[in-house]
This record gives C-alpha cells, sequence and structure tokens, in this order.
C-alpha cells in the first residue's frame, strides 16, 4: 500500500443492506455514478493518514473501546451538495451510534488527528457526483450493524474501493 493512498477510515459494511438499498437506487435513478452493493457502509469516521506508530496506537485504543451493538433505522434522504453526495440516514440517529463516534474522534485527536469540519451526521451514501433538489420519501429500513472495519480507500479511475484491514465485532 503506497504511502499516497493511506486514506484510513472507520465504517460499518452495510452488506445486510445491498438488496434493499439497490431497488432504492434503482427506484431514484439518479444521474452520476452508483455505489456498487460490495461497498455500501455507514461511515464512522474518516481518518485519513497515520504513520505506522499512531496507526498501531489507534488499533490498541480501539480493541480496549466497548462497541455495543445498536439499530439504526434509515427513514431519510438527503444530498450534500457541495460533496456532490446523495445518501440514507436516519432522522433520529441513536445515542450509542453518537456515543461511539464521539469517542472515536477523540481517540484518533489523542493521537494528532484534526477534529472533523463538520458534525458526526451518518448516513450511507447511494450516488456520487450527483445534486439534486427533489428526492422523494424513502421506507424506512432497519439496519442492525455487527462489526466496525477500519477500511484502507484505495482511489481508482472508477472510483474509490474500500479494503477491510481490520474489524471489530459489536456485542449486543
Amino acid at each position: 500500500m503506497a504511502s499516497d493512498d493511506n486514506r484510513l477510515f472507520l465504517a460499518f459494511p452495510a452488506r445486510e443492506l445491498a438488496s434493499p438499498l439497490a431497488r432504492l437506487q434503482d427506484r431514484l435513478s439518479l444521474p452520476g455514478r452508483r455505489i456498487p452493493a460490495a461497498q455500501l457502509h455507514l461511515t464512522l469516521l474518516f481518518i485519513g493518514r497515520l504513520g505506522h506508530d499512531d496507526r498501531a496506537a489507534l488499533l490498541r485504543r480501539l480493541a480496549r473501546m466497548p462497541m455495543p451493538g445498536f439499530e439504526l433505522v434509515l427513514d431519510r434522504l438527503g444530498c450534500f451538495p457541495r460533496a456532490g453526495v446523495v445518501w440514507a440516514g436516519p432522522s433520529a440517529p441513536p445515542a450509542v451510534l453518537m456515543t461511539l463516534a464521539g469517542a472515536v474522534e477523540l481517540a484518533c485527536r489523542t493521537l494528532g488527528q484534526p477534529r472533523p469540519h463538520r458534525a458526526y451526521r451518518p448516513h450511507i451514501t447511494l450516488f456520487r457526483h450527483c445534486t439534486t433538489d427533489t428526492l422523494p420519501p424513502m421506507s424506512p429500513l432497519v439496519y442492525r450493524p455487527r462489526e466496525l472495519c477500519l477500511y484502507h480507500s484505495e482511489l481508482t479511475a472508477e472510483g474509490p474501493l474500500y479494503h477491510c484491514l481490520q474489524r471489530w465485532p459489536l456485542t449486543d
């Protein structure tokens, strides 16, 4: 893995939602690049580049961190126009998820990582290079993540590919 490509992030894979989200993508039929089912995930935190020692320290901290399971209801569609992203997300994120996001952000900041530019807004990206002013309502989808993954983002001409480097199971 080249150091130029060392783009890391933490996310919950959304494999169990692949079929319903693919149907939603079909129904929306938006211009832009559709995210393939195997790449769908709910980002917890974009980390960016980490040196070897900091990465090892982060892995140790995450291994000691409680990772409670939770249920999330994806019930709204949205668009981040500046990023050109259309997404599905919860109107009411569970407190457990928001607490975990804060704890992970703090762990990264103690390693010298900058604070994220925006507040955490949980979502699953459905389309890139796409903006729209009107999105229909969506039928709610219940999502129960089973694990948290540390991903490496490989930038390709067809778009980013995500490779899980480490997994942590969520507890019940």
